[in-house]
């Protein structure tokens, strides 16, 4: 005897109540867990307002002494040359090309980690390749001790997820940077370790409208921060992000399982 569409709608909606998903949230306040990178000396160019550049990372340098920890890419900032006051994050990896034009404001690349006291053990460099009209090239180089922001001293979010559980992460919100509404920030940085790699450090700028996977090693931490270039400058950001970290958990086979036998 035939099963009505009723019935499959019942059953389907059963088995994905069983399997209902959690969400965690993180705020990221646009004062409170923004980290003010010039006064943390964090290298920096000044370019022409108006031209466009290019910008290359290469290097080998390692956030631990434990082998896989080797870091992928850097963390930049600027603001953006046909928009002044809008501040860009962005992550440039090894072999990734990023083009972007300049403001009358500095270009910053950095690393981060953890703690000032997990930098202790960082070694290595790396070298971010500007190149620009007129022949321009200047390389920043990044020293993975001395160059380094330890996120949990200088004020970043720090979420605790189950490990080894897989989130869909998003975000949202209208956090703004030197009092400007035109100065909206673009997505959040963070920082975590995936569980099949736990000492290798993952840096991402997860951007409004964007759709991110996280599966955090055991520890289950991930960082969320904003960046400005000066506690000066932070004292008129206004707003804040919303992180959205939502368990990735499918129906169990078992139960698409009994909802197919009824219907064979």
């Amino acid at each position: 005897m035939t099963k009505s569409y009723a019935a499959v709608t019942v059953l389907v909606l059963l088995a994905l109540t069983v399997s209902a998903v959690a969400i965690e949230y993180q705020t990221v306040d646009a004062y409170k867990n923004c980290l003010a990178i010039r006064t943390l000396n964090a290298p920096y160019l000044s370019l022409t307002p108006g031209a466009k550049y290019t910008v290359t990372v290469d290097g080998d340098a390692t956030i631990s002494f434990y082998d896989d920890s080797e870091i992928d890419g850097v963390f930049i900032y600027y603001y953006d040359g046909s928009s002044p006051v809008h501040p860009k994050m962005a992550v440039v990896n090894k072999g990734e090309t990023y083009t972007f034009t300049a403001s009358a404001s500095d270009f910053f690349a950095f690393i981060v980690d953890k703690s000032m006291k997990d930098t202790a053990d960082n070694s290595g460099f790396m070298y971010v390749t500007v190149t620009g009209p007129g022949g321009y090239r200047e390389v920043i180089t990044i020293q993975a001790m001395f160059n380094c922001i330890g996120l949990e001293e200088f004020g970043a979010a720090k979420k605790i997820l189950v490990g080894e559980q897989t989130y869909g992460t998003s975000v949202s919100g209208d956090a703004a940077t030197n009092g400007d509404p035109s100065g909206v920030f673009d997505g959040v940085c963070l920082f975590h370790r995936h569980m099949s790699r736990p000492y290798h450090p993952i840096y991402k700028v997860l951007e409004i409208g964007e759709a991110y996977s996280i599966t955090p090693h055991s520890g289950g931490w991930v960082y969320c921060f904003l960046l400005d270039e000066t506690v000066d400058t932070m004292g008129n950001n206004t707003g804040s992000m919303l992180v959205e970290f939502e368990e990735q958990t499918p129906v169990e086979s078992t139960s698409w399982g009994t909802i197919k036998a009824d219907f064979r």
